[in-house]
């Protein structure tokens, strides 16, 4: 049973994406075909019977074929079928096959990203709100599977929040370099009608045509870049929710995973309902990576010149491999937003195995105006004497600090325990740690709002990138309207 939905499940996806490319196909060839009369290559009466017949096999069902190619040859031969005798190949003109796939695969790339972007700016949404609704919960932070110094929530999410941030810049560099049209290149090295690539560049909503045409066959740059960017994606989100794997296993009690993240119940271990929902996170996010790689290496392998047959192999992989990092973002966004902190418990473990005792070296220094290397000495015998003792940093007394200094100052200090116990309490540790990007929840605070207007920016290049696709269209629809209207 499993075996027929997974391939139902292909099946369709296989029909989805046959669709889109027909339809990108149909773009392609109009804008092509708007140039061509615009460029008195065809007279107007042919232009306007070639674009009545496209919109009709634009619209209609795709033909059942495998590749790319073969669907442009089938496009060509449904048009050539509905096109009056005197201009049959009138649509043609100029182009050549391999240049239609080539832009096809760059329409259909940059409407992966643009869906990767939005649900990645949905993941990042949901960590902001978690980060903002934490500045103040107090966790302690690992480093090597250690306790090492107190922070907070929000701090510990800005080590995620950043990166995806910066993987947005990426999303939008990778989208440049795939917003180039190929289109004119024709097999290599143009043709000689006085064809305009800028023009159709416009009406496919391109920034610019490729401007060397071998190159516009060859590149590879576009294919590698995409598949870097969603490979670091994955890779981010599988460090994110492996750590917070690991923090459930060392601190099950710190928060709580809602029903869907647990495996089901077993009668034989009703105790045991492993977070088999983030395990799977995990998993996916390793195989996108090694996928990514796996294609960006494909492609990049490809021989020096026109790469139609690396092309062909590698777009749907391509496209599905973008299509489930979406997913992925998605998924950890709806964790994000589920999971239940336990404040109270985080805040009483922030202060422990002794994850405030780097701070006693500059409590010599700034009360007791001890010179740096003494300080440090001092502070590093008591910390380890009372490592040694089980004794916490919040049990350290005055007369632990003067034993150690008898030893390396030659004399006692006689700190005061209040002040001593005020400074190298946790919340007070982070108060003084307000420094642009630091955990004091000013500096956090401050942070989170730099990180929120860049998403705001990252999404209004989005809007605008899907705004001008859209103006795209229109265009394509005016230009055709205008010439169909010289003949009616």
């Amino acid at each position: 049973m499993a075996g027929d939905e997974q391939g139902e499940m292909t099946d369709a996806t296989a029909s989805t994406a046959g669709r889109e490319i027909w339809r990108a196909i149909g773009d392609v060839i109009t804008a092509h075909v708007v140039m061509l009369c615009e460029v008195a290559v065809l007279d107007d009466a042919a232009g306007a019977a070639l674009l009545r017949a496209l919109d009709g096999v634009t619209a209609g069902e795709p033909a059942p074929a495998s590749t790319p190619s073969a669907l442009v040859t089938a496009f060509d031969e449904r048009l050539d079928a509905v096109t009056a005798a005197g201009i049959v190949g009138g649509g043609g003109v100029g182009r050549v096959r391999g240049e239609v796939v080539a832009t096809v695969a760059r329409l259909l790339l940059r409407h992966d990203l643009l869906d990767l972007a939005d649900a990645t700016e949905r993941m990042r949404h949901a960590l902001l709100d978690l980060a903002d609704a934490q500045l103040f919960t107090l966790m302690p932070a690992f480093s090597g599977g250690q306790a090492a110094q107190p922070t907070t929530l929000a701090h510990f999410l800005g080590g995620i929040i950043a990166p995806l941030g910066r993987a947005g810049t990426r999303l939008q560099r990778s989208y440049a370099t795939v917003n180039q049209s190929p289109l004119g290149a024709a097999a290599l090295a143009s043709v000689g009608l006085p064809i305009d690539r800028e023009r159709t560049a416009d009406l496919l909503g391109c920034d610019a045509p490729i401007a060397n045409t071998l190159d516009a066959l060859s590149a590879v740059d576009h294919l590698v870049e995409t598949m870097e960017t969603a490979s670091v994606i994955a890779a981010n989100l599988r460090r994110f929710v492996a750590e917070w794997l690991a923090w459930l296993r060392a601190e099950p009690q710190a928060f709580r995973l809602a029903e869907g993240w647990l495996a089901p119940s077993d009668p034989a271990l009703p105790h045991l309902r492993p977070p088999s929902g983030l395990e799977q996170l995990v998993v996916d996010a390793r195989r996108i990576e090694g996928e990514a790689a796996a294609i960006a290496r494909i492609a990049s392998e490809a021989p020096y010149g026109p790469i139609n047959v690396t092309l062909e192999s590698v777009l749907e992989p391509a496209r599905l491999l973008l299509a489930e990092a979406a997913a992925l973002a998605e998924r950890v966004a709806r964790l994000v937003a589920e999971i239940e902190i336990n404040r109270a418990y985080l805040g009483n473990r922030a202060g422990r195995d002794h994850t405030t005792s780097s701070d006693l070296a500059d409590f010599l220094i700034a009360e007791e105006s001890l010179e740096p290397a003494s300080a440090r000495s001092i502070a590093q015998m008591t910390v380890r004497k009372a490592i040694e003792t089980g004794i916490e940093t919040s049990g350290i007394t005055p007369e632990m600090i003067d034993a150690s200094a008898l030893l390396i100052i030659g004399r006692e200090l006689g700190v005061e325990r209040e002040g001593l116990g005020r400074f190298l309490a946790p919340r007070r540790l982070l108060e003084r740690r307000g420094a642009l990007g630091g955990p004091a929840p000013d500096a956090t605070r401050r942070y989170l709002s730099l990180e929120r207007t860049r998403l705001l920016a990252d999404h209004r290049w989005q809007v605008s990138a899907r705004e001008r696709n859209e103006a795209a269209a229109q265009s394509r629809e005016q230009a055709s309207a205008a010439i169909l209207s010289l003949v009616d």
